[in-house]
C-alpha cells in the first residue's frame, strides 16, 4: 500500500524532469578535412655556368641565389624564383609538409642533375603549420647539384618537385 501511494504522488514528477533534462544521443560529426594544393608558381634557378668541377646552385624560400663551388650565376636570361603553393583548408587544420628527398631533373643528351629540398631551410613554414586562412601560401626553395660541367650540359632541365601534405 505505501508503495502504490509513492508512485502515485511521484508520478507527476517522471514528465516534468524529461521536459527540463536536455538529451542528447551524440556530437554533431566534425566539419570533414580537405586539402587542396595548387602550384602558384614554379621552382626556376635562372641562368649560370658550370666549370670543371661543377657544385650548387641554390634558391632559398626569402628569393636569394647562391651558388659555390665552380658554377658562375649570371645576371641574363630566366629570373630566379622560388616556388609558390597555396594550401588551401579549414582554419585550424594542421598540415606537415614531407619533400622527397632528391629528384632527378632531365637536360639535353640524356645528361640529369640532382635536385634536393630541405625541409628545415628550403621551406617558409618548416615542417608542418596551422592554416590560420585559406589560402595559406608556402614558399619553396631548393638546391641543384651539378657535378662537372661534362654532366650537366647546358640547356634546359625538366623534372618534378614532389611534395606530400598530410593533414592532422
Amino acid at each position: 500500500m505505501y508503495s502504490f501511494r509513492f508512485c502515485k504522488k511521484y508520478f507527476w514528477l517522471l514528465p516534468f524532469m524529461f521536459s527540463v533534462i536536455e538529451v542528447s544521443a551524440q556530437e554533431n560529426p566534425p566539419i570533414p578535412i580537405e586539402v587542396e594544393v595548387r602550384a602558384e608558381q614554379f621552382l626556376n634557378f635562372g641562368a649560370f655556368t658550370v666549370g670543371t668541377n661543377g657544385g650548387t646552385v641554390r634558391v632559398t624560400s626569402n628569393g636569394t641565389r647562391i651558388a659555390n663551388n665552380d658554377i658562375y650565376l649570371m645576371n641574363m636570361g630566366a629570373t630566379h624564383t622560388f616556388a609558390i603553393f597555396d594550401v588551401y583548408a579549414n582554419p585550424g587544420t594542421i598540415i606537415q609538409i614531407q619533400p622527397h628527398l632528391e629528384t632527378t631533373l632531365s637536360g639535353p643528351s640524356g645528361s640529369d642533375v640532382r635536385l634536393r629540398v630541405d625541409i628545415y631551410q628550403d621551406v617558409s613554414t618548416g615542417p608542418t603549420f596551422i592554416v590560420t586562412k585559406s589560402p595559406k601560401e608556402v614558399i619553396v626553395g631548393g638546391s641543384l647539384h651539378i657535378d662537372s660541367q661534362a654532366a650537366g650540359p647546358p640547356g634546359s632541365y625538366n623534372g618534378n618537385l614532389h611534395l606530400t601534405f598530410i593533414h592532422q
